[in-house]
């Protein structure tokens, strides 16, 4: 056989796991793809349109009438309680996902090491997860109202305590007492960037930690010139799960759902406008945040 078959037959070979590769993964994005057409792009749509009008529901069929800006006017230069509580997802969303990021990686790196039951660890902090679906986490949600009341299994008072008296300036005293307060939740809730760290850590070549040993490298410069460097998509990945994680669970959500579907008089369209509002903030958010650290992320080619 030539060369130019041989080449010719190589490259049909090419062509053809690509098309494969190509066509898998339209299978695994089937899935998706179908929710996101039936099931988010109708409703979004729906939801732009209600912000515009003024909804009202006569015969079981809802009529609006155009009213242009003034729900989202309303939202953000009168009702007093949706910037506050929009003010405050900014603000736990901030506090809460860099410590989440680091506890994930912390884990993470534990978890990746070379120990007998391993698998049983990772389980663990995986398992709220799944757990956090339907029933479970109603039930879940009433026994921790009923264990709020009862004295807690772990008291963490004495760690308080030590960085309250430890003299640091009362503004990081004020954080650092916030992340320990919280530091079940993150933990219970960190599983998927748990799983997400670990398959980067694994996929990081082994050689390379020879080498740095070989070359006389500490444990922390080897993390910061390799770990860090090869994971630093997964970080990225990870910013972009913990932040819509975040604001999906603020308070905020709560009262547009209130203002929208409880009371006398149910407002679709100044609900639909505060969720328009939200939408649109999340989503700079998500933006702007990822936007200057995607600018330190490493691609290894």
């Amino acid at each position: 056989m030539s060369k130019d078959s041989k080449a010719k037959k190589t490259k049909k070979h090419y062509k053809s796991l690509e098309k494969k590769t190509a066509l898998w993964g339209l299978i695994f994005l089937l899935p998706w793809l179908i929710g996101l057409i039936f099931f988010f792009l109708r409703p979004l749509f729906l939801t732009f349109y209600y912000a515009f009008n003024s909804m009202e529901m006569e015969s079981g069929v809802f009529k609006g009438t155009f009213n242009g800006i003034e729900n989202f006017k309303y939202a953000l230069g009168v009702d007093a309680d949706f910037t506050k509580d929009l003010a405050s997802a900014f603000t736990s969303m901030l506090t809460n996902v860099p410590i989440q990021i680091f506890v994930s990686l912390f884990i993470a790196i534990l978890l990746n090491g070379q120990f007998k039951g391993r698998g049983f660890f990772r389980a663990i902090f995986f398992i709220p997860i799944i757990l956090a679906t339907g029933i479970t986490t109603i039930e879940l949600s009433e026994v921790s109202l009923t264990a709020q009341t009862s004295e807690s299994v772990v008291n963490l008072d004495w760690l308080t305590d030590l960085v309250v008296n430890s003299g640091i300036p009362q503004q990081i005293t004020t954080l650092l007492t916030s992340y320990i307060s919280n530091i079940f939740d993150v933990v219970t809730t960190s599983g998927v960037q748990i799983l997400i760290f670990l398959s980067g850590l694994q996929a990081i070549s082994p050689t390379l930690y020879e080498v740095a040993q070989l070359e006389g490298c500490s444990a922390f410069e080897t993390f910061c010139k390799i770990t860090l460097p090869m994971i630093s998509p997964m970080i990225l990945v990870c910013l972009v799960y913990s932040i819509s994680e975040a604001f999906a669970k603020a308070d905020v959500t709560d009262t547009i759902y209130n203002v929208t579907f409880k009371g006398q008089s149910m407002y679709y369209g100044y609900g639909a406008a505060m969720s328009v509002i939200y939408f649109v903030a999340t989503l700079a958010s998500i933006g702007i945040i990822c936007g200057i650290v995607s600018k330190g992320v490493f691609y290894y080619d």
